[in-house]
């Protein structure tokens, strides 16, 4: 006796440690799981420009099915007109929202939405996509689950196929193992394991994958203390989460939730019997069973698991027979793969200010965001296209490259990134790392500076004429676009077509330090030295850099900085931080709202004449640019809806033979194209207001006059006197 317990010391021990390592994993965090970063949801608003055919594909988008089952959440129906659809709950740092039906018809190219009753509603909200991972350094994916979140259904079928003795067991089960040996003795082959499921937990997250005696001891051993440690309900939840069912690129995917996203685009708790079947197949041999790769012998192995159902009494024949008649339908393969790696970039760059990377790759955050979807995919599919067809018309353009950010009109909410034309993630960001001069993007700047100092307007006359400015031993003497001088031009006119000489002119009388100011007071942060070639936009930006400088005038002082991540949220739903915008800039609503209408009059008559022609009935600001040697090509352009900055260049900084208007101008007719957009309102707020003015005199011009302009004025600057346009008798 005294042997045998001297003997029994080791045993204890190992024992003793194996229930440590059980308990570590199990308590707490019980996976290593990265942050998730989810878009922001879809507002659908009553009366906004949609399509029916745009409808039905973000529906798709979003893991919609269209079908019989429409009254289900997370099914669609559609006509001829209109489209209806069970929206799903979701909840967020702004609460819980709960699932509604609505529909919606498409009356004169407008959303119309409504609920079955016919009651109208100003909004209907898809909920928020995950559109992927922060700091994956354990090339994992997973979608965790709690057990509330598990379908019956699939808890059936598992314990069927893999478990049938599950709830009843302690941790290994003797029939499990006899029914295994006899199936194999019987059938001649290895055609069933005897492992239980919490046996099949344990090798998958503590033990390798060898075949030997100790480390089948060590199983045996490690299950019964799980058993003993841990409810049913706890350990089918990790199984449900933990078990290995896919390859994605370089991470592995665990998980049913997971997999259900990755083979059908949908939840797992949408899933039919028949397509839960199949990612239980899978189980057994997740390369052998993959749906896409092997797909007759995944749906082999989805009807055996059918079988086992209608053989435990789960289905009827009638059942059995009508799910096996279903097809795979698995999502297209590249369903998952992110097109939003440019915009989770800038996730990372602000979050690493406010959480340290173990956090973010370990404690399974919820990161919600700004990000638009479907600007997001209008963008990069408008810049890819694009790209490709300048390539294929003009010579000397490839590996032309491209930038675009798209940032929300009034809240200056990041909606879309795109850091290259290139169609799979290059891992270099030009959205934040080109930096290169802007060219006349900076111009509206001067402009907005004349207008708030109160001693200009848009009818000013400015000297569109050579001139000539010592810059330390030399002499500068910038020239305009075309080489041709315009003598004496107004303001509005100078601006829409783009004109060098008006706008240095214009510099000088302001003073170049005061210009440099202006730049500054609206979120220029890089350090630059002021030299008159900074007015003409020698100063060197980034494309986020760029719309955030932009952002105050387009939001006429309702934006001062962009916005990116909106709120941090912890698994169990604590928010543990929320982002609110600050900042303000020392210009007026009136003189920023002045300024941004100047901005309509280059689609009217100047250098963006060419979105104006593609996009008829749109009113929009915009604003061209080119640099020396048509080495970078910008546009500027604002709606009601969106600020979208856009660049294109060559990585090594070479010449090009395009400009503002020939290149990165069509990204963006291309992305209207795509994303229908409302126009700029052409309201002004109280102080401003717009009027008529004939073109020679400094007067009001009456209905009748021939050649007279309609201008914005801050009220107090517009002329004081009239004309009738009358000739005296």
């Amino acid at each position: 006796m005294v042997l045998l317990l001297l003997a029994s010391i080791p045993f204890c021990i190992w024992l003793w440690w194996l229930d440590k390592q059980v308990v570590s994993r199990f308590e707490g965090q019980k996976w290593q799981v990265p942050s998730e970063v989810y878009s922001a949801p879809l507002v659908l608003k009553d009366g906004a420009p949609w399509r029916k055919e745009d409808l039905e594909q973000v529906l798709l988008d979003y893991g919609y099915r269209f079908g019989k089952n429409s009254q289900k959440v997370g099914w669609a129906a559609r006509s001829k007109t209109k489209v209806s659809a069970n929206l799903r709950d979701y909840m967020d740092h702004t609460g819980y929202h709960s699932a509604a039906r609505r529909v919606f018809s498409f009356s004169g190219g407008v959303l119309n939405i409504q609920d079955i009753s016919g009651k109208r509603y100003r909004t209907a909200v898809l909920e928020p996509q995950k559109i992927g991972y922060l700091y994956g350094g354990n090339t994992e994916n997973r979608d965790i689950l709690v057990y509330e979140e598990i379908p019956q259904s699939l808890i059936d079928i598992l314990t069927i196929t893999e478990d049938r003795d599950f709830f009843t067991h302690h941790g290994i089960s003797l029939t499990g193992i006899a029914r295994a040996a006899w199936v194999n003795a019987t059938s001649g082959a290895r055609r069933q394991g005897g492992s239980t499921l919490t046996q099949q937990l344990i090798k998958n997250m503590f033990l390798s994958s060898e075949r030997t005696y100790s480390r089948k001891v060590t199983e045996v051993l490690m299950a019964l203390l799980l058993e003993y440690r841990y409810s049913k309900q706890e350990i089918i939840t990790a199984y449900v989460n933990e078990v290995y069912l896919a390859q994605e690129g370089s991470s592995a995917l665990h998980g049913f939730a997971a997999a259900s996203e990755f083979f059908y685009g949908r939840p797992l708790k949408e899933l039919n019997l028949a397509e839960q079947a199949l990612l239980v197949g899978m189980v057994k041999g997740p390369s052998l069973y993959n749906p896409r790769r092997n797909p007759e012998r995944a749906m082999q192995r989805r009807n055996v698991v059918l079988d086992l159902l209608y053989q435990q009494g789960r289905l009827t024949q009638g059942n059995l027979n009508a799910l096996k008649k279903l097809p795979l339908k698995v999502a297209p393969e590249g369903k998952r793969r992110s097109v939003y790696g440019d915009f989770l970039d800038l996730v990372a760059m602000q979050l690493e200010r406010e959480f340290d990377a173990s956090s973010l790759a370990s404690e399974n955050l919820k990161i919600y965001t700004g990000l638009d979807i479907r600007a997001q995919k209008a963008a990069l599919h408008a810049m890819q296209n694009r790209v490709s067809e300048l390539e294929k018309q003009k010579k000397g353009l490839l590996g032309l490259q491209g930038a675009m950010v798209v940032t929300d009109r009034l809240s200056g909410q990041v909606r879309a990134v795109v850091g290259s034309s290139d169609k799979l993630y290059s891992g270099f960001n030009r959205a934040l790392g080109a930096v290169r001069p802007i060219g006349s993007l900076v111009k509206p700047s001067i402009y907005l500076t004349a207008i708030a100092s109160g001693r200009y307007t848009w009818w000013d006359k400015l000297e569109d004429k050579p001139q000539q400015f010592k810059v330390g031993n030399a002499i500068w003497q910038p020239q305009n676009y075309d080489r041709v001088s315009h003598g004496k031009v107004p303001m509005y006119e100078a601006l829409a077509k783009s004109y060098n000489l008006a706008t240095i002119d214009l510099a000088s009388q302001l003073g170049f330090e005061r210009v440099a100011q202006t730049l500054r007071d609206l979120g220029v942060k890089r350090p630059f030295t002021m030299y008159p070639a900074v007015a003409l936009g020698s100063i060197e930006l980034s494309p986020f850099e760029v719309a955030r400088l932009y952002q105050p005038i387009a939001s006429t002082g309702s934006a001062a900085e962009l916005g990116v991540v909106l709120s941090v949220m912890d698994q169990n739903g604590k928010v543990l931080k929320r982002f609110d915008q600050t900042g303000s800039v020392p210009y007026t609503k009136e003189a920023l709202s002045v300024t941004l209408a100047g901005m309509t009059k280059s689609p009217e008559i100047g250098t963006a004449r060419a979105a104006q022609g593609q996009l008829p009935g749109l009113r929009f600001a915009a604003k061209t640019g080119t640099t020396n040697d048509q080495r970078d090509s910008w546009f500027v352009a604002i709606t009601n809806d969106y600020l979208s900055t856009v660049w294109l260049g060559q990585d090594d900084n070479a010449p090009m033979n395009i400009t503002g208007s020939s290149g990165a101008q069509w990204v963006w007719i291309d992305f209207a194209k795509l994303l229908p957009q409302q126009s700029l309102p052409k309201a002004l707020p109280s102080g401003a207001n717009y009027y008529q003015v004939t073109s020679d005199e400094f007067e009001l011009a009456a209905d009748r006059c021939d050649d007279k302009v309609e201008l914005a004025f801050i009220e107090g600057t517009q002329p004081k006197s009239s004309t009738s346009c009358l000739w005296p008798f």
